[in-house]
């Protein structure tokens, strides 16, 4: 067993500790699921530019329409949406989780949906006994990658920037974290390919139990 160690692993929860395959299905294609969630994230940006905020859920929504106006596909949106509350875990969740309770590391999840929605994926997936903390954006209105909510996970965790790890599946979330002065592994299982002209991490991870153990091994 690892000595226990004083340090936070914050996963991030869609796409990272969830798979989004039952939405990728309601929509016909992984290019669908890819545009609603670019178009998702431009929203989030914009509004954070400007100096307003709505929801998530109503974010989602508004971003879905849009998407599939443009491409008129004509799947439900409240379908597409439902399938959100009901995502299984990615196999290696886990057992990431598992490694880190043998280390006594403290478990986080950050995510830009609500913390009731993120928390009742967890405990469906059986995980959420282990975490810690359940942390959305909302708290500060404001989406990641904006700094200030990983100021606010750090907070709630209780441990500054430098014993903070993020863990996720998107590259923009990991320049995010960097950028607060967080440890963070960007794992390519989704995006494959870093999509920044600079920033590319020198040691990716393949999936969640990689990912942790990279973290381990530096402490």
């Amino acid at each position: 067993m690892h000595p226990r160690i004083k340090h936070a692993f914050v996963f991030d929860s869609l796409g990272t500790l969830f798979q989004l395959g039952p939405v990728e299905q309601k929509l016909g294609g992984r290019a669908q699921l890819d545009a609603w969630f670019e178009r998702l994230l431009h929203s989030a940006l914009t509004l954070a530019l400007v100096g307003d905020f709505r929801p998530f859920d109503e974010l989602a929504r508004s971003a879905l329409k849009t998407m599939l106006a443009r491409i008129e596909n004509d799947a439900d949106a409240d379908d597409v949406l439902g399938a959100l509350k009901t995502l299984p875990p990615f196999p290696d969740a886990g057992p990431a989780f598992a490694r880190l309770d043998d280390t006594g590391a403290t478990i986080a999840v950050l995510a830009n949906a609500s913390e009731a929605a993120t928390h009742r994926l967890l405990e469906a997936a059986g995980l959420v006994d282990g975490v810690v903390e359940t942390i959305s954006a909302e708290d500060v209105e404001l989406y990641k990658p904006h700094p200030a909510v990983y100021r606010h996970a750090e907070e709630r965790i209780g441990l500054d920037a430098k014993r903070t790890t993020l863990i996720t599946a998107h590259a923009w979330d990991f320049l995010g974290a960097k950028h607060a002065g967080w440890d963070a592994i960007w794992v390519d299982r989704a995006e494959r390919e870093w999509p920044f002209p600079k920033g590319k991490p020198r040691k990716p991870a393949h999936n969640l139990e990689q990912a942790v153990q990279f973290t381990i091994d530096k402490l």
